[in-house]
């Protein structure tokens, strides 16, 4: 009887709680694909079928994340959590996403939820690109502009709006404005 509790405890999965882990993360918006958000560690001495780590569902529904890889190291089942190759993240568009993830071990199942908050990173502006009217073309400024007129209005994350203004001291201004400030 005792060498079969033994055996029923050798054989038996064992399984670390999801919620053993960091439930919370924190993550710059600064951060591009590929970045490592998390490694997840799992006890399992299951072998048939082979431990599974999914990642169900994310709220607000996104494609930022990539499904979970899992390896075995050193006796222990480690997952890891990265970004996809479209992951763009911003904080002020979504500054927290919610993860349901589930671990399955041999007929063992745990699922748990990681939350993933996005921080703002002041030193990190992403830029459309040169500035375009709608159609795409590069702006053109007429050479009877006064000085002082409101040419475009630039709208930056977080920051109140700013007016760009033909300076006296310019004179004129050339067809690129933005990229390297003012041409004459």
């Amino acid at each position: 009887m005792v060498l079969l509790r033994l055996l029923v405890f050798l054989f038996a999965p064992v399984v670390s709680d999801l919620c053993s882990l960091p439930c919370f993360i924190n993550v710059s918006e600064s951060q591009g694909p590929g970045t490592i958000l998390q490694f997840l560690s799992f006890n399992c001495s299951s072998y048939m079928p082979i431990p599974t780590l999914e990642l169900l569902n994310v709220q607000p529904p996104t494609t930022f994340f990539n499904p979970p890889s899992l390896a075995r190291w050193q006796g222990t089942y480690v997952g890891k959590l990265t970004l996809s190759s479209s992951a763009r993240l911003d904080a002020l568009m979504v500054n927290h996403y919610k993860l349901q993830l589930k671990f399955t071990c041999g007929n063992h199942v745990t699922e748990g939820s990681l939350s993933v908050d996005v921080q703002r990173d002041l030193s990190h502006i992403q830029c459309a690109g040169q500035f375009a009217s709608p159609a795409g073309e590069m702006i053109q400024v007429p050479e009877t502009v006064t000085p002082g007129a409101r040419l475009y209005t630039l709208l930056l994350p977080g920051l109140e709006l700013h007016g760009a203004q033909v300076s006296p001291e310019h004179g004129t201004v050339g067809d690129r404005m933005g990229a390297g400030g003012w041409r004459e």
